[in-house]
């Protein structure tokens, strides 16, 4: 059996059992929503529309998180074997994976080094 292999094998394992899904699931919310929520609106000359401007930027924020989480939860719910954690978990340990094999390949010569 390669060594690679079960080096592989050890670091999606330990991935899949020390990553913090909520933590990355929230991260994925937040850079989602600075895409989906339009920033500051430009020639806002006075303190009363940019903090009306701030206010509704807010709550559409707000909303759109809610959304998110809502289709988060009814995924969990149609899907109870492949929950939302659980696919960033398999995720993560797939990453290490790849990245120990990776370095592991490239330290031993590559694919191609005869013996």
């Amino acid at each position: 059996m390669d060594p690679g292999y079960l080096i592989a094998q050890i670091a999606f394992v330990f991935a899949f059992n020390k990553v913090k899904p909520a933590a990355i699931v929230d991260k994925i919310v937040e850079i989602a929503l600075d895409i989906l929520v339009p920033g500051k609106g430009a020639g806002e000359s006075n303190w009363w529309n940019r903090g009306w401007r701030m206010i509704e930027q807010q709550a559409d924020r707000t909303s759109k998180e809610l959304d998110i989480r809502s289709d988060l939860r009814r995924w969990d719910e149609e899907f109870p074997y492949f929950h939302h954690e659980l696919v960033v978990r398999y995720v993560a340990g797939f990453f290490a994976s790849t990245v120990v094999m990776t370095i592991y390949n490239e330290l031993r010569g590559g694919r191609n080094r005869k013996r």
